[in-house]
């Protein structure tokens, strides 16, 4: 029962250590002029669809997603929406899949690909970005997916055993 209650904390302290360990961590393979963007709650987000189950995943992502918005960004939708549908489709395609960690893990640097190369569009058509694609790959995609494989690969065991045994402390309530 309070494992329960735990894992909407344990989000929430994930969503507030992305801003610090910006600040905070100097990466050896990221170079000045790159940018990588800890993207730890999609992470967790899916890890949340792929284990426990798409409902809470899709939930936890529209809240997160809103959080992220009203924080970070002036537009309010942009992450709501994307971290939701990414959960929806990550549940799709667990279906169709072996449900293994390295499924989840591929499906997690997918994830955060195509949620990068959205973000870089919608600030792209609206003006906020005029960064050519080839630099948005090399300067700002590659490090995140680089930082966040390493973030995810490192915690999927933990998080793993954590989810599964809310997941069953819910089935016997």
């Amino acid at each position: 029962m309070v494992r329960r209650f735990i894992l909407p904390f344990l989000v929430l302290f994930i969503f507030i250590s992305e801003s610090i360990f910006v600040d905070l961590v100097h990466l050896p393979f990221a170079s000045e002029n790159q940018l990588y963007i800890p993207r730890f709650v999609l992470i967790i987000v899916i890890f949340i669809t792929v284990f426990m189950n798409r409902t809470q995943g899709m939930l936890f992502g529209v809240v997160f997603g809103l959080l992220h918005d009203i924080v970070y960004i002036e537009v309010i939708g942009i992450y709501l929406l994307v971290y939701a549908f990414l959960a929806y489709l990550i549940s799709k395609a667990m279906k169709v899949l072996h449900n293994n960690v390295f499924m989840t893990l591929f499906l997690t640097i997918l994830a955060i690909t195509l949620l990068e190369y959205y973000v870089y569009g919608i600030n792209y058509l609206i003006g906020t970005t005029k960064m050519p694609l080839y630099h948005f790959t090399t300067l700002r995609l590659l490090p995140t997916l680089a930082l966040n494989s390493i973030f995810a690969i490192l915690f999927i065991y933990p998080v793993k055993r954590f989810l599964e045994k809310i997941k069953v402390e819910e089935l016997d309530s």
